[in-house]
């Protein structure tokens, strides 16, 4: 009964007279639908349940979504957009709302576009060129890349302002985005204040078959409010560097990127992590593969804690809109010390389909 109320709340929006008036409204989605099995070699301890294989069935990034402006004059727009996960395979305990996605409202004009809301950083951002898999699947390479030392930088930030320049030369683009601690507080007695604020850079050029992006991302007062080993007044740092380039039928993509995260006030840990594509279209048929290495964090006697991913995907393009495809995943993570090695390997064995409206 919920779900109705909800259904019908929705279609008696769309018909009021605020969406009839405005002719820029435009209602959009995605469903990105999948199954896989889920395997892997990790052994358990004895008297353990075993590693059983899963069969899932999973909504990932299916959207909903609104969008749209009205003309201010002088050159000016009002912006809005307003985007929601939609659960489709009733995981979600919220009648089927699962998370804001980029949603917001701004202005824009000939210096560009400003956005108040939650959106997707510029960091995270530079890498959708190369993305097979929208981010969100098991095959997906931001799985590895875009992490290091627990720390997960393909993130969609709340409570951000956002800048995106005009395209120069309609291919020269750079966004900037920060978010405020709300939360920040003053130093009290021994304990150091706090703000833990996040500021996210980009440039790109897009022209012809060529692609090229660069991204910073910094993030402030990351660790945990202590008296000892505290990384309070610390910034963790992420650089990341993007390519693409089409020839004929054929893409080529790669990206590097480096990470700087604190572990006190005084030291920290690097790591460099790549990833390298390749796609073909032969007419609807469409073949990819992407490899991807998260370098190592591990110090003293501690072994070697990279991760190295292969991704392989095959799929049928109905058309512009549709999708169907097949995919598999072998991933492997290192662990243990260096004179007790451990590794286990995860696998996913799927596909879906892809319907964009």
């Amino acid at each position: 009964m919920k779900k109705t109320i909800v259904a019908l709340a929705v279609a008696a929006a769309f018909t009021t007279p605020a969406f009839a008036d405005n002719a820029n409204v435009t209602v959009y989605g995605k469903a990105l639908m999948t199954i896989d099995a889920k395997g892997s070699n990790a052994t358990v301890a004895a008297g353990a349940p075993g590693v059983a294989t899963q069969v899932r069935v999973n909504t990932n990034a299916s959207r909903f979504g609104v969008k749209g402006k009205e003309d201010l004059g002088e050159g000016l727009s009002a912006v809005y957009q307003f985007e929601l996960e939609m659960d489709a395979d009733g995981s979600s305990t919220t009648s089927g709302l699962a998370k804001s996605r980029n949603s917001g409202a701004g202005i824009e004009g000939a210096f560009g576009k400003v956005m108040l809301g939650i959106w997707d950083t510029p960091f995270k951002v530079a890498h959708n060129k190369i993305e097979l898999f929208d981010n969100a699947t098991s095959w997906t390479s931001t799985a590895v890349i875009g992490r290091s030392a627990g720390k997960n930088y393909n993130t969609r930030q709340t409570n951000m302002v956002q800048y995106w320049s005009p395209k120069l030369m309609d291919s020269f683009q750079v966004a900037a985005m920060f978010s405020p601690d709300e939360a920040a507080t003053a130093a009290n007695g021994t304990l150091k204040a706090t703000n833990k604020s996040i500021y996210s850079l980009s440039a790109t050029y897009a022209v012809a078959d060529i692609y090229v992006a660069a991204a910073y991302e910094g993030r402030n007062d990351v660790g945990a409010v202590t008296t000892a080993n505290s990384t309070q007044g610390t910034t963790d740092k992420a650089f990341r560097l993007v390519g693409n380039y089409d020839i004929a039928d054929f893409s080529i993509g790669a990206m590097a990127e480096s990470f700087t995260t604190n572990t006190s006030a005084i030291a920290s840990v690097k790591a460099n992590n790549v990833e390298v594509v390749g796609q073909y279209k032969m007419g609807p048929n469409h073949f990819a593969v992407s490899y991807a290495k998260a370098g190592s964090t591990a110090t003293g006697t501690n072994a070697a804690n990279d991760v190295n991913q292969l991704s392989l995907k095959y799929a049928f393009n109905f058309s512009k809109r549709t999708e169907l495809f097949a995919a598999y995943t072998s991933n492997k993570t290192n662990a243990g010390t260096i004179a007790l090695p451990t590794s286990v390997t995860l696998t996913y064995l799927g596909g879906g389909i892809v319907h964009a409206f």
